[in-house]
């Protein structure tokens, strides 16, 4: 397993309660930056929430963000197809 090496100086830190809170956000940050965060306990670092380095980081199952980006033009096609069938079966008309 690959090391990290962490900035402790310009790493984010927060308070044990506030990441016991803010788990969940914490973790989509550092996936998101890239960047570690330092959890403190009575002042100093405690813990470490770190990225998965990108060779051992597992593909995601789910698309993220917008999913235009993620389909064929193919499969665009066929989703704008399929909502203007949708569409005119419902309303009569496309949108």
């Amino acid at each position: 397993m690959g090391s990290v090496s962490i900035d402790m100086h310009r790493a984010e830190k927060y308070g044990l309660a506030d990441a016991k809170a803010h788990l969940s956000d914490l973790v989509a940050t550092v996936e998101r930056t890239g960047e570690a965060c330092i959890i403190m306990r009575y002042g100093r670092p405690a813990a470490c929430i770190a990225p998965v380095p990108e060779e051992r980081a597992m593909p995601s199952k789910r698309a993220k963000g917008l999913l235009a980006p993620y389909a064929d033009n193919s499969k665009r096609a066929l989703e704008k197809s399929a909502f203007e069938r949708m569409m005119v079966e419902k309303h009569g008309e496309a949108a």
